[in-house]
């Protein structure tokens, strides 16, 4: 038994030291990746790269005719918008390298796809219904991998993988707070009390009070 224990002692203890040294070495690649790798600039390009590389970024196609694409995320979340985008006659392949982190595509509805993505302690997730669209729809193909990451292909996302909303603002803009506005001199306020009745009195010394006595 002490065997046993030991021996699942050391194999953990192997998985725990090859992990982080594995993890230590992607971050060092990755920083590399992220000095010689740009996303590119133009949206109208057929054939985009981009990157997001720890820190979450958002990037939005509006290709006329997209042919293919990178797709680099690496311990970092990253929103791919196509829905601007049409696809070439031919289709398109995007290669998608996700790790550590997660990649978020949206597409426009009547796209086909097809996923190609090896998925290692991660996962690949398409939620696109095209069982009713025709043979001939645009087809786009997924290729790559995702380790310690996960992809998803969806017509409507929810919310921002990258913290990034819809209008480039990382949160949602703060709540209105509500003020009492203030009273202006010689006005009474809406609950009745201010310094109307006060000046008034002031400005009529003859006026009565309340508690003045009439005289008979």
């Amino acid at each position: 038994m002490k065997r046993l224990l030991r021996g699942v002692t050391r194999v953990f203890a192997l998985v725990v030291a090859v992990t982080t040294l594995f993890g230590m070495g992607s971050a060092a690649v990755a920083a590399v990746t992220k000095r010689r790798i740009e996303t590119t600039k133009d949206p109208a390009s057929n054939e985009p790269t981009a990157t997001s590389v720890f820190a979450g970024e958002r990037f939005e196609s509006h290709a006329p005719a997209l042919r293919g694409g990178r797709v680099i995320t690496w311990f970092a979340g990253h929103d791919v918008d196509l829905r601007g985008a049409t696809l070439d006659p031919s289709g398109a392949t995007l290669n998608l390298r996700t790790m550590y982190g997660g990649t978020q595509v949206a597409i426009p509805e009547g796209w086909r796809v097809e996923s190609h993505v090896r998925s290692i302690l991660g996962g690949t997730q398409v939620d696109i219904d095209d069982a009713n669209l025709p043979a001939d729809a645009p087809l786009l193909q997924l290729r790559g991998f995702s380790l310690f990451g996960g992809v998803r292909v969806t017509t409507s996302p929810v919310a921002s993988w990258s913290g990034e909303d819809h209008d480039g603002e990382a949160l949602p803009p703060a709540a209105t707070e509500t003020t009492t506005p203030a009273v202006e001199p010689g006005t009474a306020a809406v609950d009745g009390s201010g310094p109307a009745a006060d000046e008034t009195a002031a400005d009529d010394p003859d006026a009565l009070t309340a508690d003045a006595t009439v005289p008979a």
